[in-house]
């Protein structure tokens, strides 16, 4: 082989595992409905629509892969009009956006909600799906049981469970981040724990070889959990009317007092070949910029 020849592969070999040590950075945010007359008479509302447009505004200008949105992106998801200022906000971002149906997305009437979803992101069905960036796959899942037919539900607890043992055993995938709306654990006032999810979703996810990193909203609140070596993270500040939290010592970001740090957020997904730097972006007072409150590194 002449020597231009092997210098040349050489060359390819050493691209491809430059490549492959890069980080790749995705962006997280859950709950960026706007507030119903209904909610407001027991939450405070804090110019919750000027902070989803700021949040925005500044992912926009983040370096990043993707936005992963975990649901109630509007508060009516089945009228059209709901989904005006979303369809707005989303053409700032110039990545890709990928859902996951909230709760708000088939209130009142279900199939006009899934409808308006789907007009949006005809790609998402079935409503559970995988993506990967780098060594991290990220599973995304539908917690919405009762809007599923029974054979839906069948049909994504099988396939999640054949995904996480796929990645398991895939050599491209160093770690898993599954990611839904509901949450298993949280400590909010206003909405519970989902047991369902906590069987269905993070059971198996706990079990899995690679699995690091378990994302879900519902709760307006941001909170960590570690559960059985495991992270849990709750990220619902993308603008709706933010809940007060029960003051625990299970739950917490780096510790129970920044239980105090609540606002308007997004999460920050470092994706590196052997770990996640993940930041929590909070909105601050003044809406003009974000501050990192909290840093988490989760090693392989």
């Amino acid at each position: 082989m002449k020597l231009a020849a092997k210098f040349a592969i050489i060359f390819l070999i050493l691209l491809q595992w430059s490549n492959s040590q890069q980080s790749s950075t995705v962006l997280f945010i859950s709950d960026t409905q706007q507030p119903l007359w209904i909610e407001t008479l027991r939450l405070h509302t804090q110019e919750n629509e000027r902070a989803t447009q700021q949040l925005f505004s500044l992912m926009s200008r983040e370096s990043c892969a993707a936005v992963f949105h975990l649901g109630d992106i509007t508060a009516l998801g089945m009228l059209d009009g709901y989904w005006k200022s979303f369809d707005t906000l989303r053409t700032m971002l110039p990545f890709p956006i990928y859902p996951a149906f909230g709760n708000h997305e088939y209130f009142i009437i279900p199939s006009w909600g899934k409808e308006q979803m789907l007009k949006r992101f005809p790609w998402l069905t079935p409503s559970w799906y995988r993506k990967q960036f780098g060594g991290a796959a990220i599973i995304v899942l539908n917690s919405n049981f009762s809007r599923l037919t029974e054979e839906e539900n069948s049909e994504q607890d099988k396939w999640y469970r054949q995904t996480l043992a796929a990645c398991d055993q895939d050599s491209s995938v160093s770690l898993i981040i599954v990611a839904c709306h509901h949450s298993p654990y949280t400590n909010s006032t206003i909405v519970s724990p989902d047991q369902q999810v906590l069987q269905r979703f993070a059971v198996p996810f706990s079990r899995a070889a690679k699995s690091k990193l378990f994302i879900s909203g519902h709760a307006h609140t941001s909170e960590h959990f570690h559960m059985n070596g495991k992270d849990f993270l709750v990220i619902g500040g993308g603008g709706g009317l933010q809940q007060p939290l029960r003051d625990t010592a299970d739950a917490d970001w780096i510790g129970p007092k920044q239980f105090e740090r609540q606002g308007f957020h997004y999460v920050r997904l470092e994706l590196r070949s052997d770990s996640i730097i993940v930041q929590r972006k909070m909105l601050n007072s003044g809406f003009s910029g974000v501050t990192t409150v909290g840093e988490l590194k989760i090693g392989r």
